[in-house]
């Protein structure tokens, strides 16, 4: 056990953090169980075009809310937290609005208001682009580079939803009163489910990457500390 009250405290924050990402795991999958009645006679047809929509929405919402926690969990291994509360605080809002999104899922096999989802992916970016923005005026070293890398990444992902927002909402939530074009609803619910999981796919494999370029410089600077602590090898005679 660490010796030192405060960073045993630090250590029990992202525990809070992971049993909040825990209940919101648990209570989503139990509106999903609810809404197809897994639990006694279940209500889930294949040949519904709503329920594969629905299902699609949750398994693509699900893969990007487990990515963001992993990436989480690496960073917060790398930067842990500190007195500042402000980051620990951000992490709870960002986690929030997750859920949020998590539940908006169902949104789907919900035409025509999935554009409602798209537009608070966009937001999420949004979001997360301005933390980022925030947080490269108070650091420095290989962390600001990363940061800069964030926002840009978020600032592209978070257009892309807006976009895609833009698009639902002139061609399919504004003529759904008179012409319901569930087909190209269906076909925006599988392109924005497909970027959501391909971007989050990239942004796993550049968190990997990262990690692995960190771990090798600590491991040269704990060579070269090493090499200094020794005691210089006396002249041969």
């Amino acid at each position: 056990m660490n010796p030192d009250p405060i960073a045993r405290y630090l250590q029990r924050l992202p525990t809070f953090i992971t049993f909040f990402f825990s209940i919101a795991l648990v209570s989503v999958f139990n509106k999903l169980s609810t809404l197809f009645n897994w639990s006694a006679g279940p209500t889930f047809d294949i040949r519904n075009l709503n329920h594969d929509l629905t299902v699609v929405g949750f398994v693509s919402t699900l893969f990007f809310v487990v990515a963001v926690w992993l990436s989480y969990c690496l960073l917060i291994e790398r930067f842990p937290y500190t007195l500042d509360y402000t980051t620990f605080f951000f992490d709870v809002l960002r986690f929030s609005v997750l859920f949020m999104i998590f539940n908006m899922s169902f949104l789907a096999g919900a035409a025509p208001y999935y554009g409602y989802y798209v537009a608070t992916l966009g937001v999420f970016h949004l979001i997360m682009a301005g933390w980022h923005t925030y947080r490269l005026s108070r650091i420095q070293g290989e962390e600001r580079a990363e940061r800069a890398g964030d926002v840009r990444g978020h600032l592209l992902r978070m257009a892309i939803y807006f976009v895609i927002a833009i698009i639902y909402y002139v061609f399919v939530a504004i003529p759904w009163k008179t012409s319901q074009p569930l087909g190209l609803h269906a076909v925006i619910v599988v392109i924005t489910s497909g970027l959501l999981v391909y971007l989050n796919v990239r942004r796993l494999i550049e968190m990997k990457v990262k990690a692995g370029q960190a771990q090798e410089a600590a491991k040269a600077q704990q060579t070269q500390e090493a090499a200094k602590s020794q005691p210089a090898a006396s002249p041969s005679r």
